[in-house]
């Protein structure tokens, strides 16, 4: 960059900062008062709004609608619903690297060694430990059996490195086998209206069923409601080519545990994160087995080399989205921790829709850029996916660009949450965060932050989608931005559903706004909302980063908000302010603006695109070019100019990208 063109857009930078410092205005005039405590209180917020959370003597209190839909309870995400920590296996197996040759058929055989001992009281068999060095891996690696975990010396400088070779693949896989089989009768649900965050469900029969028992809460998606929601008729794309309309299908299928039975009416381990509507839907409950699915399984400790993978035949071709660092399917009570991908396509990997219970923590995926094709239009792959249910994404880092960081599939249960996870674009294109298509419910977007070093601005959308991919729609429904630190963000209320941001920081997108909003441009308390409702229940403590992968913060380019910015809204939701079952203190609630309730689909994606069927572990796609963008931050006290370019023009409408 010549020295004239850096000194233009330092000017440039710097006049947007001051002219934005009157919009700034109180949120931003003292920083004395932020450096005392810089969150405040959700109840502050607007008067005008419904009062959906609030946060009184150190406690939770949960609002709700005149239908009884409240914010969901995310802490059961993760390995045993977060009620304990990650487990460490003893060594069962040691191998030390090779001069030369192919590793992985020694490793596989270790892994399978361990399979073939007894498992424990605490359902663990062992540990393969992979002292440090570099292992050559030129074919999957598998974990097939409960209670087999695949360990190294750590994802760090002096620890164990794999590196890939071969057809683009998820390098390490820990996958039982099938999906879940129903057994015994169905049961309708008889209730009007099953509230979000419910937990307790009447039958016409509860015959058959009883306490410790799994089943599934199923929601399918019928004809009057996708006509309610407006996905029966979605428009072309701006090229001409055809959207679908989505069709009926069996929709969402939540795994429930049976904890209590009263006559007709059950109640279930985890609440429902999306309502049960006789109006638009014959829910319905069933018991199931799932005699092919692993538990008590992890992967840890290990960095990865992607980059041979970009050389495969037919790479660009979405050989880039097979290529991926782990991949989780038919497990439950599974982990990946300490890991390191380095030039994947897909990153750190997927947790497939037949997987549940599953931490990933202190994980990073970076060089992406490097992996995934730099042109548009390209359908963008994700560093973190979740198809699956219960689980927890926390203490992660993304690089790259042309990506999505963290995104959901179609006709994802809740609840999943990612959580104090960083993101940076480092290249040319998008990366951009949230559920990707038709109607993924009841995910927390949790204290995110996505920077722009050197790309266009980020954006974290809970948003229709519309007529991107072959018709996604909308894509997600009942999420909940918590302290998102971003360069644009958008929030929509579907038909028949809430979608809710707090504290959130960034440019509004245009036309995006008409869901909650509350304390729009300042964080909120607490912190962390997963961490929180965590600690109210009970559960093991929230995962804290390691020092070696910890999410990076940089001062200078994270985005800030425009707090002047007011969101749209319609019709105001009636609260109760009733406290939640582990609230203490009296409900004054978090005030927001609400429209009515509204419904989303699933977006599709350009290669593989989930319309009305998603087999086991379907990976997602999509694309879209960038955009310019401006980004302000505070520093110390002082208000700094950062991002790629002034707001001046954008290359694309936002919100009609291709993937």
């Amino acid at each position: 960059m010549s020295h004239h063109r850096a000194g233009r857009r330092t000017a440039l930078r710097a006049a947007v900062a001051v002219s934005a410092l009157a919009g700034l205005g109180a949120v931003w005039a003292a920083p004395a008062a932020l450096a005392a405590d810089p969150r405040p209180n959700p109840g502050d917020a607007a008067p005008d709004a419904t009062d959906w959370l609030k946060f009184a003597n150190g406690r939770l209190v949960y609002g709700q609608d005149s239908q009884g839909n409240r914010i969901p309870d995310f802490s059961f995400a993760g390995y045993r619903n977060g009620a304990q920590p990650l487990p460490t296996a003893k060594v069962a197996v040691t191998l030390d690297p090779a001069a030369s040759g192919d590793d992985a058929d020694r490793i596989q055989e270790a892994l399978d060694k361990v399979a073939a001992l007894p498992q424990g009281s605490d359902g663990l068999r062992g540990a393969v430990l992979l002292n440090a060095g570099t292992y050559r891996v030129g074919k999957p690696l598998r974990i097939k059996a409960s209670g087999v975990v695949l360990r190294g010396a750590g994802s760090g400088a002096g620890g164990t490195r794999l590196v890939a070779s071969g057809e683009p693949r998820p390098l390490v896989e820990l996958s039982g086998e099938g999906a879940p089989q129903k057994s015994g009768a169905e049961h309708a649900v008889t209730d009007a209206y099953v509230p979000v965050g419910a937990t307790t469900l009447t039958l016409d029969s509860a015959a058959g069923l009883k306490v410790g028992q799994n089943i599934v809460v199923q929601r399918p998606q019928e004809d009057a409601w996708i006509k309610a929601i407006g996905m029966d008729h979605i428009p072309a794309r701006d090229n001409g080519t055809a959207s679908k309309p989505w069709t009926p299908n069996d929709g969402l299928q939540f795994q429930r545990t049976v904890t209590a039975i009263d006559g007709n009416r059950i109640t279930l381990d985890v609440p429902l994160t999306n309502a049960l509507e006789k109006e638009y839907t014959h829910a319905k409950v069933w018991a199931y087995d799932f005699p092919g699915r692993i538990s008590e399984v992890g992967v840890e400790g290990l960095s990865a080399d992607g980059s041979a993978f970009v050389s495969t035949p037919g790479y660009d071709e979405h050989g880039y989205f097979a290529s991926r660092f782990v991949h989780f399917a038919a497990v439950q009570d599974a982990w990946a921790r300490d890991l390191a991908a380095d030039r994947f396509g897909a990153g750190i990997g997927s947790i497939g829709s037949t997987a549940s219970r599953v931490t990933v923590t202190d994980t990073s995926a970076t060089g992406m850029e490097k992996a995934v094709p730099q042109r548009a239009p390209f359908a963008q792959p994700g560093a973190y996916s979740i198809d699956g249910q219960q689980s927890l994404v926390i203490n992660c880092k993304v690089s790259g660009s042309n990506v999505h960081a963290w995104l959901t599939g179609p006709r994802v249960p809740g609840p999943n949450v990612f959580s104090h996870c960083t993101s940076d674009n480092v290249g040319g294109f998008r990366l951009d965060a949230g559920p990707h298509q038709r109607w993924a419910t009841g995910t927390l977007y949790d204290d995110i932050t996505m920077l722009h070093s050197r790309g266009p601005s980020d954006d974290l959308a809970l948003t229709n989608r519309s007529n991107a991919g072959s018709g996604q729609g909308w894509a997600g429904a009942n999420q909940v931005m918590w302290n998102a630190n971003v360069g644009y963000y958008g929030v929509e209320n579907p038909p028949t559903a809430h979608n809710w941001a707090f504290g959130t920081r960034g440019a509004p997108v245009e036309g995006k706004q008409t869901g909650v909003q509350v304390s729009t441009g300042t964080p909120v308390q607490p912190e962390s909302l997963y961490a929180q409702q965590l600690a109210e229940r009970g559960g093991a403590p929230a995962p804290k980063p390691s020092p070696t992968t910890a999410p990076a913060t940089s001062p200078a380019t994270t985005p800030t908000g425009n707090p002047t910015a007011k969101p749209t809204g319609n019709a105001k939701a009636t609260a109760t302010g009733t406290p939640g079952p582990n609230a203490s203190a009296p409900a004054t609630g978090v005030s927001g603006t609400v429209t009515p309730s509204a419904t989303q689909s699933t977006t599709a994606a350009t290669a593989a695109d989930g319309a009305n069927t998603r087999p086991p572990g379907s990976s997602l796609a999509a694309t879209g070019a960038g955009d310019l963008s401006t980004a302000l931050t505070i520093a110390g006290g002082t208000l700094i100019a950062g991002g790629l370019a002034v707001g001046v023009a954008r290359e694309r409408r936002r919100g009609r990208h291709a993937g």
